[in-house]
């Protein structure tokens, strides 16, 4: 699956020239509205991530996410960053290799997603789930245009996401100590290359702590272990932001300038990039000219404005952002991504009924995952690729829906074949019939 499914990544990057973002309208679109300071950046390359490894790259560090000179950033997480900097310090900044090498090892990571995923089907909704799924995942194209288009970590998202919620499943059955420091680690690894994944977090601690408490295994010292690695795996980045801004800030620093992007009166609700300093000569002056903490706390101020002066307004962009997450729509979901969000939300949804219906194991880690992740995107807006890390587990959950709906059809139709069989030789071995009951048994 691994192997297939890199090699099918890698020929659409190859064949449809994803790695020539020179060639994308959108950066067009981007370069019309911004200063020159960012002409000189190809934001095709993750807008922000490329700029701040551009950065590093040339060695002004961890800094000036929208081009120019602008000083030190924690507008986004450091690792997805760091990779695409190494990347051009081998083969150059913002060149067709660079971009190709980035593609390829976020195709990697994406076809790699199918190990947890078979792995994941074997402990929770049945090894043929966990094999369909992952054939699934790693041949259908619905599931590749991240990985092969986009320069940031969405696919890496979705192979972390995946490797918790195994790890996950396993803890809950295993005191092992070594295994939770391995569990605290990977929560760090994964917290600063996406942070918006914590709100997993709580469930998926708690899942594997009350499965050791109900087996009546220790569970407190184990997971207090775990905390503390990964507390000690994000200090290291939190003590630079404070040094760096003279104030604590939590891995990302943008989540309040995020927040205004889509709720202010009148808006969509889907976030309007016009106002973002990648696109808007106004607004990246003002970002030099305030400095990232001072730009983003006055843009915190004027969103929190809007919640009390339009409560309900902003109750009902929640329930558009809702709407869009789960089902899409003509703005965040172009035509090519319309079709696959009803229909895979749906069977998703269905096959987390018949979860529960069956009480498969895990069945609680599912609804805990497909609650709690997307909450932020309902505050803040919604696009197309912040669904991809959990599409993974929607995929397993839709394909047992499936499963189930073809096994039952098989079921009723040997039961139908054998009746039929028993009413043309009623006396063959291994029927009887009882004519004043009008039934066959066998």
């Amino acid at each position: 699956m691994v192997l297939i499914g890199t090699a099918l990544r890698v020929a659409l990057i190859l064949y449809f020239r994803y790695y020539d973002f020179s060639a994308n309208e959108a950066i067009f679109e981007v370069e019309r509205f911004a200063p020159d300071a960012l002409r000189r950046f190809p934001f095709g390359f993750g807008y922000e991530t490329g700029a701040i490894a551009y950065s590093l790259a040339t060695g002004h560090g961890f800094s000036s996410p929208f081009g120019g000179s602008t000083g030190p950033t924690a507008w986004v997480a450091p690792l997805y960053p760091a990779m695409c900097a190494g990347v051009f310090k081998i083969f150059g900044c913002f060149t067709f290799l660079s971009g190709f090498v980035i593609l390829s090892i976020n195709s990697i990571f994406s076809a790699l997603t199918c190990i947890p995923i078979v792995k994941i089907g074997e402990l929770t909704l049945g090894r043929k789930v966990g094999l369909w799924s992952g054939w699934i995942w790693a041949c259908g194209l619905c599931f590749m245009r991240w990985p092969t288009t986009w320069v940031w970590e969405t696919a890496i998202s979705a192979f972390l996401v995946s490797v918790l919620f195994l790890v996950t499943l396993r803890l809950a059955k295993q005191p092992d100590n070594k295994a939770w420091v391995r569990f605290g680690l990977l929560w760090g690894v994964t917290a600063l290359t996406n942070p918006t994944l914590l709100a997993f977090l709580p469930a998926s601690g708690l899942y594997a702590a009350n499965g050791l408490r109900r087996d009546r295994h220790p569970w407190f010292r184990p997971a207090a272990l775990s905390a503390a690695v990964f507390l000690l795996c994000i200090s290291p980045w939190m003590i630079r932001n404070r040094v760096a801004f003279g104030k604590w800030i939590f891995i990302r620093g943008n989540a309040p300038f995020e927040f205004s992007l889509g709720n202010y009166h009148d808006s969509n609700g889907l976030g309007w990039f016009g106002k973002h300093p990648s696109q808007n000569e106004i607004q990246w002056e003002e970002y030099k000219r305030l400095g990232e903490v001072a730009y983003v706390a006055e843009k915190g101020r004027d969103g929190l404005a809007f919640v009390k002066k339009y409560p309900r307004e902003f109750v009902a962009l929640c329930g558009v952002r809702f709407k869009s997450f789960w089902m899409g729509d003509p703005i965040t979901a172009p035509t090519r991504d319309y079709p696959l969000y009803i229909p895979l939300s749906a069977f998703m949804l269905l096959g987390l009924i018949a979860a529960f219906m069956y009480r498969a194991e895990g069945r609680w880690l599912y609804f805990w995952l497909l609650l709690l992740y997307p909450l932020t995107y309902y505050a803040v807006f919604a696009q197309p690729r912040y669904r991809h890390p959990i599409e993974p587990e929607m995929l397993m959950l839709s394909t047992y829906f499936f499963y189930l709906a073809i096994r039952d059809v098989a079921v009723r139709f040997r039961r139908a074949v054998t009746l039929r069989g028993a009413e043309l030789e009623p006396n063959a071995p291994g029927f009887s019939r009882d004519d004043s009951k009008g039934i066959v048994r066998t």
